[in-house]
């Protein structure tokens, strides 16, 4: 009785750690913080946070935050290092880690609307999928990528509408573009959320 006790809590327990050997999911939930220049740390922003579900084929995302500027159209990105082990160090999009070849590091929209001062954005991020990316081959290693949520503020909408016409090409040219065309004044990235491997 007791060797078959043992054994099947030694088997939950490698069915806990090794999700991704046996093809299901890991959920990882991060906090929200609010960014400067650089995408520095200034502070949480209470009660945000984002949640991930990796899966062999993709990973799923959601976002939930306040301390938004009401009014305005809003964007979310995910910055993807599919080979972090590659960074210089820690991963860092500011640092230039995502130009490094082996990090195959990709930038991808991932939902966007006009916001109140609360907001939750939700998308997914499919294996292999580039199509909505402004750089990059898009997501290669769902398990094992580190992945940085930015939230971007592109402005009071504007009647030619930031985010009326999502088309590819528009997309493709709107992240960090400063330009009339995407930013109403000014755009600015506001917040961020980090997901690192396996988390």
């Amino acid at each position: 009785m007791r060797s078959r006790l043992l054994i099947l809590i030694v088997g939950l327990a490698f069915a806990a750690v090794t999700p991704a050997l046996a093809g299901s999911s890991e959920t990882g939930t991060s906090g929200v913080f609010s960014i400067g220049p650089g995408h520095s740390f200034v502070a949480w922003v209470p009660g945000a946070d984002s949640t991930f579900v990796r899966t062999p084929n993709g990973i799923s995302i959601s976002l939930q935050t306040s301390s938004l500027p009401a009014g305005h159209a809003v964007t979310m990105w995910a910055l993807i290092f599919n080979n972090p082990s590659a960074c210089a160090g820690a991963c860092d999009e500011s640092s230039g880690d995502l130009n490094i070849p082996e990090v195959m590091g990709s930038v991808q929209h991932v939902a966007g609307h006009v916001v109140g001062t609360h907001g939750s954005f939700a998308g997914h991020l499919t294996l292999g999928d580039a199509t909505h990316t402004a750089r990059g081959p898009g997501l290669l290693n769902p398990f094992g990528a580190e992945i940085h949520l930015i939230v971007r503020d592109h402005g009071v909408l504007n009647p030619d509408g930031v985010l009326g016409s999502l088309t590819d090409a528009f997309i493709t040219d709107q992240f960090n573009n400063d330009s009339p065309r995407f930013c109403n004044v000014a755009c600015a990235d506001i917040q961020k959320s980090v997901h690192l491997a396996d988390a």
